[in-house]
């Protein structure tokens, strides 16, 4: 799931130019070579197609249990 928004002002370094920050959420499978990979791809994206530097984006990453995440009337 992803959830983008646009309108929300941002300063970063001091400026509002471009940025973004970011949550990236699993139930299990992150460890520091998969967040590496995470982090690489999604700013490529971030920059390629809205502008936003490399630089000027922060992507904080939770590994968590199934249990912590309700969906259709239960828990995974």
């Amino acid at each position: 799931m992803i959830v983008l928004k646009g309108s929300v002002p941002v300063s970063f370094g001091g400026t509002e130019e471009p940025a973004a920050y970011g949550e990236l959420v699993s139930i299990g499978g992150l460890n520091p070579d998969v967040n590496k990979k995470f982090s690489a791809a999604i700013a490529s994206i971030l920059e390629t197609k809205l502008s936003v530097p490399k630089s000027r984006f922060f992507l904080k990453f939770y590994d968590t249990k199934g249990s912590n995440f309700g969906w259709n009337g239960s828990t995974f």
